[in-house]
């Protein structure tokens, strides 16, 4: 009776501790964003992760199937294997027909992989301890052509080598490529011993005798639907994994909301003498924060830094501007035309020129004639997709005085884009233009970039998902740790490579 008791009371000891981590889960999003904004935000990115990237993953996963289905049908995947063993085995420990695994996901993403492992004929050639292995493997390489592509691309924005960051990232990546699969298969060989097979030899035989009965072109396409068709079930199975981990880490990793806009207006009204005036709709800079010279009835303004108003600052109207948190706006009003001293002034802030965003009250500068300054309020939480609480950056950046010297970064600033990749490659790309803009990164932390997007390519959100379709999910802590080291060495030997190649 009394051991009865004592396992009932272990279980509602489990409820309890399952409750509380649950509450206090979710307050850390419901505290900041508020409870329906936060359930809203988690809905809305999950929705459109289905949309955009998971159905993009299935697409990449149909057409990675059937190519591997046509080259494993063939031949080409034994072949690679007897071809490039000796090259693979030595670096990465692992048969070389997963050479194929690692162009496939250079093409493409992490998840091309999977399709490969599914496939019996590839299979064959690995050790049991080694297929848990290709999750690192693959991910390392994910998205490297369009990681690549971008960083050559930046050289419009930036003075310096890109293509030796490009080539160094690339590097890096592979050396973290080769730490992160080493140490995944130094606990996979404990687990699984060295000569298990991945698959029962009994059952490849089956699988061989069983043939294809095609000849010629039929034999050609029904290698291809059947490739097909199994990346339609695995961009299925990744379902699960990539909505509930990614997004999670999106939420963890974006901040409040910020809006672009494209519009400022200046008004005056209350006066006892004037009518209300205004100017008409000014472009907003992408720098700047100090107006001069103005008129009402005119779209025409001098934007300068408060630090050097002497100096116009260089600047582009193409997409209007974002502005950081409590940033302030001065301007100075000229001495007739625009009120008296009975007047009241406000800035417009609009995101286009019919959507009025907000109004923001100036008041007067002490000590400045007819200066006058606005404070920027906090952007408030919508529910939207893409908002979030930004825990992961704030704990990047604690860590900023062991990872900036380690990478080399130009700024802390900086440590905004490994962080982001974390959870995708994809919104770490899109950082670097305007860390690029604001001088905050150079020549040297692009190569680290490329290393690391590549290698890391949003492993927190497929790991996850990638491992529970390989049959391994009882190993994911492992691969997320040996991945994690691997990132890191692969930003390090980015930054060293870079600057040995400069010194050549």
């Amino acid at each position: 009776m009394a051991a009865k008791i004592k396992k009932q009371m272990s279980v509602y000891t489990k409820a309890i501790i399952c409750l509380a981590c649950f509450i206090g889960f979710f307050c850390v999003f419901a505290i900041p964003m508020g409870l329906g904004n936060a359930l809203n935000t988690m809905m809305n990115t999950a929705y459109n992760l289905l949309t955009d990237t998971v159905f993009f993953i299935m697409a990449i996963a149909v057409i990675a199937g059937a190519i591997s289905g046509l080259l494993t049908e063939f031949g080409v995947v034994a072949l690679l294997n007897k071809l490039l063993s000796p090259l693979m085995g030595p670096l990465f420990g692992m048969p070389g027909a997963s050479a194929l695994g690692i162009v496939s996901t250079y093409l493409s993403d992490n998840p091309a992989i999977l399709t490969l492992a599914d496939d019996k004929k590839f299979r064959r050639f690995f050790k049991a301890y080694q297929i848990p292995a290709l999750t690192n493997l693959g991910t390392a390489f994910g998205m490297g052509m369009i990681v690549t592509s971008f960083t050559l691309g930046m050289g419009s924005m930036m003075d310096g080598a890109v293509g030796i960051a490009a080539i160094s990232g690339n590097l890096g990546a592979i050396i973290g490529a080769i730490v992160s699969t080493r140490l995944m298969l130094y606990f996979m060989k404990k687990a699984y011993g060295l000569q298990k097979p991945a698959l029962e030899e009994e059952f490849e035989e089956v699988d061989e005798a069983q043939g294809s009965h095609h000849k010629g072109l039929l034999h050609v396409l029904d290698a291809l639907m059947e490739g097909g068709k199994k990346g339609v079930e695995m961009g299925l199975a990744i379902i699960p994994g990539v909505l509930i981990i990614c997004t999670v880490v999106m939420m963890l990793t974006n901040g409040r909301p910020t809006s672009q806009y494209k519009f400022i207006r200046i008004e005056a009204f209350g006066s006892s003498t004037f009518e209300d005036v205004g100017t008409d709709l000014i472009e907003i800079p992408d720098s700047g924060n100090y107006i001069l010279r103005i008129q009402p009835d005119s779209s025409i303004a001098y934007w300068a830094k408060a630090s050097s108003l002497d100096t116009e600052p260089s600047f582009s109207h193409a997409k209007g501007r974002s502005f950081a948190e409590g940033e302030e706006l001065s301007i100075k009003l000229p001495p007739q035309g625009f009120g008296d001293e009975n007047s009241s002034y406000r800035l417009v802030l609009y995101k286009s020129d019919e959507e009025t965003k907000i109004e923001i009250p100036l008041t007067p500068k002490e000590g400045g004639e007819r200066e006058f300054s606005g404070v920027i309020p906090q952007e408030p939480y919508r529910g939207n997709a893409g908002e979030g609480v930004a825990v992961l950056p704030w704990i990047a950046n604690l860590l900023s005085f062991l990872l900036t010297p380690l990478f080399g970064f130009s700024s802390a600033e900086a440590i905004a884009v490994p962080v982001t990749a974390l959870g995708s490659a994809g919104a770490a790309l899109g950082i670097i233009p305007g860390l690029a803009k604001a001088g905050q990164i150079g020549v040297n932390d692009l190569a680290v970039f490329t290393a690391v997007c590549m290698c890391w390519s949003g492993y927190l959100s497929t790991h996850v998902s990638m491992m529970e379709v390989l049959g391994c999910r009882e190993h994911t802590g492992k691969a997320i740790i040996s991945h994690t080291i691997g990132g890191l060495c692969a930003g390090v030997a980015a930054h060293w490579l870079f600057e040995l190649f400069m010194l050549l």
